[in-house]
């Protein structure tokens, strides 16, 4: 009687709203403002426990699905939280490694830049020096150009003015003392 209590409930409640609509003609002998909700109650009763016991079973089913996904899901976020805050650490511990490796770059780069510097101080000291050699070559060579020029044009002139001043005297007296010269110098 427990289990039909709600049914016999929900049949006189629909039966004052059934009279009100139709309470007139029957139906296999009841009268209609009893059938339809008589139909309606047997309806809901038949559909209650054919359709409602399975489907009341599925949900539950369902439930405990839906909760054993929830605290999947929870031990999840747990364990990505884990993951995240493991992540973080190696990140920060990158990031790390990337400013010491930085900063050692930085500290090769200077030491590269700095012995790039001395060697090309020494590059131009050596350049300086083989400029300085050449110049003093050239300036020798030069020297001794003029110096060879300016001879051979003291030369041709003291030969110029000796041929058109000097005489036959001037000649032998200029001869004579040659051979005195040539002279002495074997004697030493």
């Amino acid at each position: 009687m427990k289990t039909y209590g709600p049914w016999i409930l929900l049949f006189f409640l629909m039966l004052p709203l059934a009279w009100l609509v139709d309470s007139e003609g029957t139906k296999l002998g009841i009268p209609i403002f009893v059938w339809l909700p008589l139909n309606l109650t047997v309806f809901l009763f038949v559909l209650a426990r054919l359709v409602g016991k399975p489907m009341a079973g599925f949900l539950d089913a369902r439930k405990e699905s839906i909760h054993t996904q929830l605290e999947q899901a929870k031990e999840k976020l747990s364990q990505a939280e884990v993951l995240k805050s493991e992540v973080l650490a190696r990140l920060d511990s990158v990031e790390n490694e990337v400013g010491a490796i930085q900063e050692r770059a930085e500290e090769r780069g200077r030491a590269e830049a700095e012995k790039i510097a001395e060697q090309s101080e020494r590059e131009q000291e050596r350049f300086l020096q083989r400029v300085n050699e050449e110049i003093g070559r050239r300036y020798t060579e030069t020297q001794e150009a003029l110096a060879k020029d300016t001879a051979d044009l003291t030369a041709q002139l003291a030969k110029d003015l000796l041929v058109d001043g000097m005489t036959d005297a001037d000649r032998a007296r200029v001869m004579s003392q040659s051979i005195a010269a040539l002279r002495a110098i074997e004697e030493k």
